[in-house]
């Protein structure tokens, strides 16, 4: 449930410490990295009695507390004078649909804790390759929150290309059989391509605000590369307003589809329609019973009958045709 990390960032040293020498990590300067995943509590349950002792250990005050077990909100940036709080939201495309996993970050002057409720592959990831970038690269704590916003940023990325597999294939279906079916899956994908670009946007104004707002609790060497986020998330959103336009434009695509079809079909049965007119009207007048119709006497008169309606229909025909209406 709660794992907690320390550096030494003199030293280059880390490792891993039980929950209960947190105070002594503090006291002896050290930076603690505390991940309390509640993913098998309750929905509403309130903060387990290690947690609670956890964030009073690190110094955490009441109104962050409460607001951290709080309603999570997409790009929450809380300043508080002892630490900063914000919330991000990963986004995942798993088949076919859009799962978001929301995640907590409070930051103080010596420690940074990640709360979440649901499982954040964005945290199974950075825990697999902090240790060396933190050998190679890290001059300051910053550096865990670069790496949250690098992981962050490939989620939306490979978010982002999934959708655009999914357009492509959508696109590809107009050219086989498809039936009303498709109105459903172009909803389905413009409802989760709404729902990744607001993530998107609340992550590009949270980094923005990281980026460029003065604050003891995020170094200045972390704050260009945060900025950068900022500009990638924008291209992001760009890319996902694209994708958005490209599949109304293949739902646009197909519905000119099926009314060509449909016109084909009425100006079928317009020619069949007008071919039988005159063939109908004939049938009526030789179909009165009057004893004074002359053509009733007429020895050929059945075959009479019959070329007359074969010369009619023929002559429609090729003028239709010569018309270009066939």
């Amino acid at each position: 449930m709660i794992t907690v990390v320390q550096f030494d960032f003199t030293g280059r040293q880390e490792s891993a410490i039980p929950a209960a020498g947190i105070a002594q990590a503090l006291a002896d300067g050290h930076f603690c990295w505390v991940d309390m995943d509640l993913s098998g509590a309750p929905e509403q349950a309130c903060l387990p009695r290690e947690c609670e002792a956890c964030l009073k250990a690190l110094g955490v005050n009441e109104l962050a507390r409460q607001e951290l077990m709080g309603v999570f909100r997409e790009g929450r940036y809380d300043v508080y004078e002892d630490c900063l709080h914000f919330a991000m939201a990963e986004a995942l495309v798993r088949d076919g649909r859009l799962q978001n996993a929301h995640l907590d970050v409070v930051i103080g002057m010596q420690y940074m804790i990640t709360f979440r409720r649901h499982p954040v592959d964005l945290i199974a990831r950075v825990k697999r390759v902090y240790r060396e970038d933190f050998r190679k690269f890290a001059q300051s704590p910053g550096f865990l929150l670069y790496e949250m916003a690098d992981h962050l940023t490939d989620a939306y990325c490979s978010a982002v290309r999934d959708f655009t597999t999914m357009v492509e294939q959508v696109q590809l279906k107009l050219f086989g059989e498809i039936d009303d079916g498709i109105f459903r899956q172009v909803a389905a994908i413009t409802q989760d391509i709404l729902g990744l670009r607001k993530a998107i946007t609340a992550a590009r104004e949270l980094f923005h605000k990281l980026g460029t707002r003065r604050s003891p609790f995020v170094s200045a060497t972390t704050q260009p590369f945060l900025e950068n986020m900022a500009g990638a998330m924008e291209r992001l959103s760009d890319d996902l307003i694209a994708e958005r336009e490209e599949l109304n434009e293949t739902l646009n695509l197909y519905m000119g589809m099926v009314s060509h079809r449909t016109n084909k079909v009425i100006n079928r049965l317009t020619v069949i329609s007008a071919v039988f007119l005159p063939l109908t009207f004939i049938c009526g007048v030789y179909g009165v019973n009057l004893q004074g119709v002359p053509e009733f006497g007429w020895q050929r008169g059945y075959l009479f009958f019959w070329a007359l309606c074969l010369v009619v229909a023929v002559a429609q025909i090729v003028y239709m045709r010569r018309r270009k209406w066939l």
